[in-house]
């Protein structure tokens, strides 16, 4: 790609960028579906190509040039201004000296580096305090023991005896530990649920908007199975059937209208029908868990889950 074109591309990638953490700002989807650091990743991936794209054509453009002649040093050119005289055609048609108009200095191109650096900088601390905003550390200590408070109560609920929820802030079970949401003792009447899904609840139950009905579905979800599991139910299938019909009170009294909760639980039931990972084989609803089928913990009602 020739100098021109490669500042072209260069432009429109960080203009690209720029406008894409822009978006991803103020869009809640976007946030939920894309990492932040994507975008930045993607940029320094490019600045670094044009660089050594750079450097290199410079490199090979050294190699390339042609000796210089006696002859290129004696004609006066532009080259020569700095010298303060040129040589030109008189009106007799003889040679004559003339001083010769400044040469032109190149336009520096360090500082609209140094402004595009800046927004940068500006838009990566911007997307990192909406990151770390959003997260369960981010939270006060009080506000957190409060919500372990409520998700030990719901989870009581639906387990039928006295138990205990814990939000694992050090991922000693979930996430990075083991890849799961969620893992209960059922003898020590003890469940863990991970950082995010504890954050998603409580913006659940303190109305505050989630980044997808989703993620809300989800983190309902992975309580109601936890405390399925406090239950002394151990079978994965079994037990993810009955959280998802858990689902549907759990976040009523979490805070959701009964529609919405409702809603949430059946777009949940419907992934996990449709769910045909490797990862999550032992989790597939049994034939059962439909309306009215052996399953249903209330053939009563004919609204499932």
């Amino acid at each position: 790609m020739s100098h021109p074109g490669r500042q072209r591309a260069q432009l429109a990638a960080r203009l690209g960028g720029v406008a894409f953490v822009v978006v991803w700002i103020f869009s809640a989807q976007l946030q939920a579906a894309i990492p932040s650091w994507l975008p930045f990743l993607i940029l320094a991936a490019t600045e670094l190509e044009f660089f050594a794209r750079g450097w290199w054509e410079s490199r090979t453009a050294r190699r390339s040039e042609q000796p210089e002649t006696d002859l290129d040093r004696r004609l006066p050119g532009e080259d020569d201004a700095d010298l303060g005289w040129v040589e030109v055609e008189g009106e007799d048609g003889e040679p004559v000296l003339v001083a010769a108009p400044p040469a032109q200095r190149p336009r520096s191109r360090r500082v609209p580096y140094a402004i595009g650096a800046v927004i940068a900088v500006a838009l990566f601390v911007v997307t990192l305090r909406i990151d770390s905003r959003d997260t369960w550390s981010s939270l006060s200590p009080r506000a957190r023991v409060r919500a372990e408070q409520r998700f030990t109560k719901e989870a009581a609920a639906i387990a039928g005896r006295a138990v205990t929820v814990r939000c694992d802030d050090a991922y000693g079970f979930t996430g990075v530990g083991s890849d799961a949401a969620g893992v209960a003792f059922q003898r020590r009447g003890l469940a863990y649920l991970e950082p995010d899904v504890c954050r998603t609840l409580n913006d659940i139950t303190a109305g505050r908007s989630v980044r997808s009905r989703e993620d809300a579905a989800w983190a309902i979800t992975v309580l109601a199975h936890e405390a399925t599991h406090l239950r002394g139910i151990r079978d994965e299938a079994i037990t993810e059937c009955y959280a998802i019909q858990e689902g549907v009170r759990l976040g009523t009294r979490l805070g959701l209208p009964a529609a919405e909760a409702h809603d949430l639980m059946r777009a949940q039931f419907d992934r996990d029908l449709g769910d045909r990972s490797v990862q999550r084989f032992g989790y597939r609803l049994p034939v059962g868990c439909r309306d009215g089928g052996e399953l249903d913990l209330r053939p009563a009602d004919t609204a499932f889950p």
